[in-house]
């Protein structure tokens, strides 16, 4: 498993590097070139930087959450840890004119555990959620009680997944669709983190998929006492 990790993360960064050398090459290699084409060349180059760097933020997460040491446990309430990233990404729904709702309690759902690691799992589920909707679909994100447990779902209209690809989507660097994930902009790394993240808070998260009829994600955290089990405390795009 080492070896395969090893030997994708080389390919992985081997990809952007060798894009942004050839575009670096061809640039200097031709001083006559015109201004449209340099600034061409220029984006290009500056997009596989932008790739290379969320590949690295990842693999970064990954390692951080994989510590013991790295996963902080302080008193967080659910709340936030949804309601926060989910909002941050209401400018991208608007773009694409996809209805994002996000509905939370509105009594604290309190529980030990990593903010940073827990607001990653949120941002990083309606992030793919947003990516996979066509435009004027919709995305809801709800954080719900189920018995002493927490339900954090994010359901979307996109295009879902082949079941032959369920049990393989929370795999590092695995893509259902890998040419469309990197035009996207995918790393192949985001669900690996969510699963990590929840492994290392006890709690678990699975799939649901119909293509042509989108996906809905689930995550159970284990929150301890009396939770509200009404969700009355909502926003929308």
């Amino acid at each position: 498993m080492r070896q395969d990790f090893v030997a994708n993360v080389s390919h992985e960064l081997k990809t952007p590097v060798a894009a942004i050398q050839a575009l670096v090459e061809t640039i200097l290699d031709d001083p006559d070139m015109s201004g449209q084409t340099r600034e061409r060349f220029l984006r290009k180059t500056r997009n596989q930087s932008l790739r290379l760097s969320s590949i690295v933020s990842d693999l970064l997460t990954l390692s951080r959450m994989e510590s013991e040491e790295g996963v902080t446990r302080e008193t967080v309430d659910l709340r936030d840890t949804v309601a926060v990233p989910a909002e941050e990404a209401i400018p991208t729904a608007e773009v694409k004119k996809i209805r994002l709702h996000i509905r939370v309690p509105d009594r604290p759902m309190w529980t030990t555990g990593d903010m940073e690691g827990l607001c990653l799992v949120t941002s990083n589920l309606v992030g793919n959620a947003l990516k996979y909707t066509p435009n004027e679909g919709e995305v809801t994100v709800s954080l719900s009680q189920q018995g002493h447990q927490a339900l954090l779902e994010v359901e979307d209209s996109g295009i879902g997944i082949e079941a032959r690809h369920l049990d393989r989507i929370f795999e590092r660097f695995y893509r259902v669709d890998t040419a469309r994930s990197r035009e996207m902009g995918g790393t192949g790394l985001g669900l690996s983190i969510v699963k990590r993240v929840v492994l290392a808070h006890n709690g678990t998260v699975s799939v649901e998929s119909i293509p042509g009829r989108g996906s809905t994600f689930r995550v159970l955290l284990p929150v301890p006492g009396n939770l509200p089990p009404q969700v009355s405390r909502s926003s929308a795009a």
